[in-house]
């Protein structure tokens, strides 16, 4: 499954490429559209994207200047520009970034369509791990268990162990913590699990390192503890003295340090490391499962914290990752409070495939009135979004898209029939971004247009 991101201005062109493709049935696609490009920006500070189908010159932000934001939250992310005949200084300016195409806007949706299987191509060719990356990884075992075994450890005191180790984290300022779990190991013969360090110090090498500092060890047989910490930190703001800092919740998230003064984390910053992290692994999932058939779960604290909290937060963690781990769930991502919760009321996660495409089935039902992206869907049962796509698949026997649109035919059907409705309405009810779309959509599924439908089938009630 990959993630298609269209931007374009204007709506007509937009809508046009996002419905083509919501519906192309050759490809597995999650599609997201954005209509500027600070709009695209947004989308891509919560979402990994895989390829970006983008006009050129749009106003504001052009597709240049977008581009370069989009190589510095995801380098492997692939775009295909739509251009017009007299944009050659754009070409010329976009001809010096990797991992560009252009299509002129006269080619229509095949070629476009044509160039989203090269990019794909390309993709899958960079995720080929060649294994030509040096041996950058160490497991910290001693600072790693130190830190788990030890709550409340003196801000002095965690200075010194940071440097006499050679740790290469700020000890006074925040991390964001990952457990993943390697299933079923010990099923393994000794081959194919000395494959597996080999893999993992590329996936670092390539995905991590280059953005965070990263502190990697097997706590446990089989679970890898991941304390990552931004090199860019610029954006934790330190505290001044304890009264400044001791502020409204509402726009920030206030963690408590050492020396018990909270440090604010801006709300955009976190969210955005986040969905780095969450799209990093993933794409390290997905680069397991193909090259050494390795399934790997991960829990992910959605919040920065403090090296000396981090002990009190594993062995929940640890619980946590185990029952999603019996479900079958590949990606848990929670809070301190979520936690909290869980652990004081006995609860476990219990979700098993058959219950969760029921909670996802149920959701659309739902909100057939919303936008439904397989993303969304997937964070709804803690799945990462291509398990939950091929799950879904195997149960139901048909894509996630193709369920959504048939919902939404039996609805307009449904309101054709009973409700007095005008037919431009209904299609905005459904989320349908224009009558033409929804009649389109509508014909494709019965064979008639909407009106034609309307005036059979009441007759028949």
């Amino acid at each position: 499954m990959y993630r298609l991101l269209i931007v374009d201005d204007e709506p007509d062109i937009a809508e046009g490429l996002y419905n083509f493709f919501y519906n192309y049935e050759a490809l597995e696609l999650d599609v997201f559209k954005a209509y500027s490009a600070y709009e695209a920006i947004k989308i891509l500070d919560s979402e990994r994207i895989d390829i970006v189908v983008s006009d050129v010159c749009m106003p504001g932000m052009d597709g240049l200047e977008m581009v370069s934001q989009v190589k510095k939250r995801w380098p492997y992310c692939q775009v295909i520009f739509l251009s017009g005949y007299t944009e050659f200084e754009y070409i010329y300016r976009a001809n010096k970034l990797e991992a560009v195409n252009f299509i002129l806007k006269t080619e229509g949706y095949e070629a476009i369509a044509n160039s989203l299987h090269k990019a794909i191509k390309r993709i899958q060719d960079e995720a080929r791990l060649s294994r030509i990356h040096e041996n950058k990884l160490e497991f910290k075992h001693e600072f790693v268990s130190y830190i788990l075994q030890n709550i409340n450890i003196a801000k002095e005191e965690l200075r010194n162990i940071s440097s006499d180790m050679n740790i290469a984290l700020d000890p006074e300022k925040p991390v964001f913590f990952l457990v993943g779990l390697f299933k079923d190991m010990d099923k393994r013969d000794i081959r194919d699990k000395a494959k597996v360090y080999p893999v993992l110090n590329e996936l670092c090498c390539r995905y991590i390192i280059p953005r965070f500092n990263l502190i990697l060890d097997e706590y446990e047989k089989n679970n890898h503890i991941f304390i990552i910490q931004p090199k860019d930190n610029k954006s934790i703001i330190q505290p001044k003295d304890d009264k400044s800092m001791i502020q409204s919740r509402d726009n920030k998230s206030i963690i408590q340090s050492p020396n018990n003064k909270p440090a604010e984390f801006p709300e955009e910053n976190r969210t955005g490391y986040i969905a780095e992290i969450k799209g990093l692994v993933e794409m390290m999932q997905n680069a397991f499962l193909d090259e050494l058939s390795v399934n790997v779960s991960f829990v992910i604290l959605d919040e920065p914290i403090y090296l000396n909290e981090l002990g009190s937060c594993y062995k929940n963690m640890k619980s946590l990752l185990n029952d999603g781990e019996e479900a079958g769930m590949e990606l848990i991502i929670v809070n301190q409070d979520m936690i909290s919760s869980l652990i004081k009321d006995g609860k476990r996660y219990s979700l098993g495939d058959t219950q969760a495409i029921s909670i996802v089935k149920n959701y659309i039902a739902e909100n057939l009135d919303k936008p439904l992206s397989l993303t969304l869907l997937a964070n709804l049962v803690y799945y990462n979004s291509s398990y939950l796509s091929r799950i879904f698949k195997k149960f139901t026997g048909m894509t996630l898209t193709n369920y959504i649109t048939k919902m939404r035919m039996e609805k307009a059907k449904e309101m054709l029939t009973r409700t007095n409705k005008k037919i431009n309405a209904i299609a905005s009810e459904l989320c349908f971004a224009s009558q033409s779309y929804f009649n389109q959509a509508f014909r494709r599924e019965t064979g008639m247009s909407p009106l034609e439908y309307r005036i059979k089938y009441r007759r028949m009630l």
